[in-house]
């Protein structure tokens, strides 16, 4: 009976002590300073991500990717799985690429041409022009 008693008070003991030290482990917090940069590239990366999701739901988008043949379920798995660096890649590019976007410097640039024009005296566009002959 004595070593009955005795192994039950072992094996409580035991359990006990196994009990504490698995719930000290679960409960320590690992903390560590979080620098700005990193917070901020976080938060951009996932605003990229978002912003990338919700050009995919787009009705435009959606016609034109099942237009290709691919499906668009497939094609927003893979739109997840890319890279933070690979999606501010592809934001980068559809912002310098998309069409009209830069109409000040078009028309800046026909402004100069129709200028050197009437001063070669090819056209005569602006009155305030003299050719120069």
């Amino acid at each position: 009976m004595g070593f009955l008693n005795l192994s039950k008070k072992g094996i409580a003991i035991a359990l006990s002590a196994q009990m504490v030290l698995a719930t000290q482990a679960v409960t320590m917090a690992q903390a560590e300073m979080l620098g700005t940069d990193a917070a901020i590239s976080k938060y951009t990366a996932l605003a990229n991500r978002n912003a990338l999701m919700d050009e995919m739901q787009r009705d435009e988008v959606r016609a034109e990717i099942e237009a290709l043949g691919v499906d668009p379920a497939e094609a927003e798995a893979r739109l997840a799985a890319l890279s933070d660096a690979e999606i501010a890649t592809m934001l980068t590019q559809m912002e310098n690429d998309s069409a009209g976007a830069d109409i000040v410097g078009t028309l800046f640039t026909i402004f100069v041409i129709l200028l050197v024009t009437d001063l070669l005296c090819f056209t005569r566009f602006f009155n305030f022009t003299r050719c120069v002959r």
